[in-house]
């Protein structure tokens, strides 16, 4: 991919989620400014008036998709990493948001680091899952993909950090409390299937 229009999909998207997230009417007024110099960037180089480049960004004029989850099962001496969430205090697979400009294996190996301070590799993909038609509590006004991967762990300690409170490695039938808006315990159930049972068949909803 060119990389001038790799720069300008990134600041898009600092763009738009500073606009979402930020309240203080500065942040917006700066994160419109990057919104609109990434604008500016993809018209020049797509040949296309700015204005039009801009309505491509509004996203309740486009079609809408599902957002993408990205969630990892690391097995270490038969346990698996889960992070407690702050938010709501209990404990899931580290994973987030799939980022704009980045491969799923890439965000999953990322989202891990940032989440528990543990470098893995070798994302192996187990499932893909549509959160609406599984048990997991609340519902969102937006449509969800689940993406999980079983990953290899390499190094690292364990780093807590804004979002996280604690982090840990638990056997399959002591798990601590979930975090049901982000894992299920069938979730859990699949990682290790697929981590004893290497062969077995992707589920995908």
């Amino acid at each position: 991919m060119n990389q001038w229009l790799q720069w300008a999909k990134q600041l898009q998207a600092i763009g738009q989620a500073g606009q979402t997230y930020s309240k203080d009417k500065f942040d917006l007024e700066r994160f419109n400014d990057i919104a609109h110099i990434s604008h500016e960037m993809l018209a020049n180089l797509s040949h296309t008036p700015v204005e039009k480049v801009k309505h491509l960004f509004i996203p309740e004029s486009g079609y809408p998709t599902p957002k993408v989850d990205l969630r990892a099962g690391v097995i270490r001496d038969n346990k698996i990493l889960l992070v407690r969430e702050r938010e709501d205090n209990s404990w899931s697979l580290p994973g987030g948001w799939a980022d704009t400009c980045e491969t799923p294996s890439q965000g999953i190996v990322r989202e891990v680091l940032e989440e528990s301070g543990y470098v893995v590799s070798s994302p192996r993909l187990v499932a893909i899952r549509d959160r609406d038609i599984h048990p997991y509590k609340p519902k969102y006004p937006f449509h969800i993909y689940k993406m999980f991967f079983l990953c290899d762990f390499e190094s690292g300690s364990p780093a807590i950090n804004i979002e996280i409170s604690d982090i840990d490695f638990f056997e399959r039938s002591k798990l601590p409390n979930l975090s049901e808006s982000r894992v299920l315990q069938s979730d859990i159930e699949l990682m290790f299937e697929h981590y004893h049972h290497p062969g077995r068949e992707i589920c995908v909803d």
